[in-house]
């Protein structure tokens, strides 16, 4: 498991093995249920997006940490988004994610997640995503996105 994590960290964007400066965080700027979240903000880096949440007390659970919801639904919203992305914008839902919680997040730390295009297929495409607060680890998630059907 370890290993996974720091063979994902090592793909990371931003990371010491990343080759191109990030662009600037910006607010995101649509009004889906990402957005209710609060100051949630996003940047391009490695040519994938990253996102980044400031965590505060609406985020807590009842142990007063950071509800794990929270870091799924930002590993959800950026495997999510890149995976439309890199199908020229066609619509993607998630099939199946797993994630794995390495570390508790504290209120108030900001929580960035971002993530690694696997694989794509004719209708799926593979994807693995970290969750990190400054440089440290606290989540790794696998899954599998598919293209959303049309609907009549």
């Amino acid at each position: 498991m370890q290993r996974q994590a720091d063979d994902l960290e090592a793909q990371r964007p931003g990371s010491e093995a990343s080759t191109e400066q990030p662009s600037p965080w910006e607010a995101c700027a649509d009004d889906t249920f990402v957005a209710r979240l609060g100051s949630v903000r996003q940047r391009i880096s490695d040519g994938l997006i990253e996102i980044s949440l400031q965590t505060d007390e609406t985020h807590a659970n009842l142990s007063g940490i950071v509800h794990g919801g929270v870091i799924m639904t930002l590993i959800d919203r950026v495997i999510g988004v890149n995976c439309r992305r890199a199908s020229g914008g066609i619509p993607m839902v998630t099939a199946s994610l797993t994630v794995n919680f390495l570390r508790p997040v504290a209120v108030g730390d900001r929580l960035t997640a971002s993530c690694v295009l696997r694989k794509r297929g004719r209708t799926a495409y593979f994807a693995d995503g970290l969750a990190c607060v400054t440089d440290t680890l606290v989540a790794t998630a696998t899954g599998t996105w598919l293209r959303a059907a049309k609907r009549p």
